[in-house]
């Protein structure tokens, strides 16, 4: 092996040319982890231009399977993803407290769940496009409660609603008022 001597001026003037296993995505920044067929594939890491940053699965280029997503702003979502997008069983929180567990559609919250508001409020029941539909149970941080029917996140069909005080009203409810 032959010795070099390299000197200081040289040494500063060194550029190296590092290639790394990145991808920009649309939303700018990189992508460390596994690919196949040139495409993010199997487990990795994609870090946003933002501050944001999605660790997990990843099939042809997009989220699908088990990952979580944590925004820059300090929402979260952990749980099941199919082409970008929440779907399947998921919980995601924001930063004042606020939380929904629960089914997830195309990124809508859409079945079974449970969100618990940071005030203490609860609703416990079935949702269809962000919004509670179907059966529901909401329960007031004040004490009342309404157990029976959503549409559109108005009370709406059969239900009773328990007052804080002893009263309870049931019967038909429409646009979020009791029909004597």
């Amino acid at each position: 092996m032959k010795r070099v001597k390299i000197t200081a001026f040289a040494l500063n003037n060194v550029k190296l040319n590092i290639k790394q296993n990145t991808t920009v995505h649309v939303h700018g920044g990189h992508y460390v982890g596994e690919r196949k067929d040139g495409k993010m594939h199997g487990k990795g890491t994609y870090f946003y231009k933002d501050g944001s940053r999605y660790v997990g699965d990843w099939e042809n280029d997009e989220m699908n399977g088990q990952g979580t997503f944590t925004w820059a702003c300090g929402e979260k979502y952990i749980g099941q993803w199919k082409d970008d997008m929440q779907h399947g069983y998921g919980i995601y929180t924001w930063p004042d407290g606020d939380k929904y567990e629960g089914q997830w559609e195309m990124g809508e919250k859409t079945g079974f769940g449970i969100f618990t508001w940071s005030d203490g409020e609860t609703y416990i029941g079935h949702w269809k496009s962000d919004t509670r539909h179907g059966k529901g149970i909401h329960n007031w941080a004040d004490g009342d409660r309404y157990i029976g029917d959503w549409n559109d996140d108005i009370r709406e069909g059969s239900g009773m609603y328990i007052h804080g005080n002893p009263e309870v009203s049931i019967g038909e409810f429409e646009n979020n008022k009791f029909l004597k």
